[in-house]
């Protein structure tokens, strides 16, 4: 009897349980997987109007078309270096900052506050504010690089094939280091300090401290982190799309706003659609990365 009771009181809990969970299924179904499935079927059909049941299948044209499209295939070159050289740089840089704001000296507290402010700057408001100092004709930076005889013109930072990629890369790197650097910098002091102080008795030099207690403490922070920056970084819009729209001549264009043109600049959604899926698979793979550290327990 009392087993029984005992099965039945289990039996209302879980439903219980289920009750308090539908309203927050139901809403990432609705939101994330009705139209994440309907971009990857419309992907094989022909016309993005109405019913999937009275479009063509075309199966994988649009991959193919895509596979001799030069825009496409050098947006995804360009989304390859920008994700690459981004999450390096950021993790360098986030890996020295948090080092010494990980120091013992006066107004630490207040350093710490300031590498916060290009992260909690809006994108919209920070592409527009790189956009204004990058002026070829009132920019700052210039300005800057005049007054110290580094050259000897005015540059067209965001107007040149050369450099467009190059300064938005600069821009996404300041936006992106204050994460990077809290992350590691509480990384840091997690690791027992009283592990340096043996390490110094026992005649390690900063180098071996460094290598084999300070890296080893953080390296798990770090992969779970790098991995989460680079799906981050892969499907970043509104810099670039804000600073150049993927120009001059296609030179700074990347997937993710190579995809919203050809959706709703050149109307061809299925098109879309299959760059947004090719976009997922690579993305997917980090994504899957991610997912079995982190039901292994090998996360932050």
């Amino acid at each position: 009897m009392i087993q029984v009771q005992k099965n039945s009181l289990r039996r209302r809990r879980n439903i219980t349980a289920y009750l308090l969970i539908a309203p927050g299924l139901l809403l990432i179904l609705v939101i994330l997987v009705y139209p994440l499935v309907r971009g990857i079927l419309s992907s094989f059909f022909s016309s993005p109007q109405g019913s999937l049941a009275f479009q063509e299948f075309v199966g994988i044209k649009y991959y193919g078309e895509l596979m001799q499209d030069k825009i496409f295939l050098r947006s995804a070159q360009n989304s390859v270096v920008w994700t690459i050289i981004i999450v390096s740089a950021q993790y360098a840089i986030g890996l020295v900052t948090a080092l010494l704001l990980n120091k013992n000296y006066r107004g630490r507290a207040i350093f710490r506050s300031l590498v916060l402010i290009p992260w909690v700057v809006p994108g919209i408001a920070a592409a527009m504010t790189w956009k204004w100092m990058y002026s070829s004709q009132y920019g700052v930076i210039n300005y800057v690089l005049q007054s110290l005889h580094l050259i000897q013109k005015n540059i067209d930072w965001l107007g040149s094939t050369q450099t467009a990629l190059g300064s938005i890369i600069v821009t996404a790197i300041w936006k992106a280091i204050p994460f990077m650097t809290i992350v590691l910098l509480a990384a840091l002091q997690s690791i027992d300090t009283t592990l340096y102080e043996a390490a110094r008795v026992d005649g390690a030099s900063s180098w071996q401290c460094f290598r084999h207690i300070t890296f080893n403490g953080i390296k798990e922070v770090s992969l779970t982190t790098v991995l989460l920056e680079v799906i981050w970084t892969f499907n970043q819009f509104d810099l670039t799309y804000t600073m150049t729209k993927g120009g001059p001549s296609n030179s700074s264009q990347i997937v993710p706003v190579y995809t919203y043109l050809t959706a709703f600049n050149f109307f061809k959604l299925n098109k879309a659609a299959a760059i947004g899926v090719l976009g997922l698979l690579f993305v997917g793979i980090f994504a899957v990365w991610y997912i079995i550290r982190s039901n292994r327990g090998e996360t932050i």
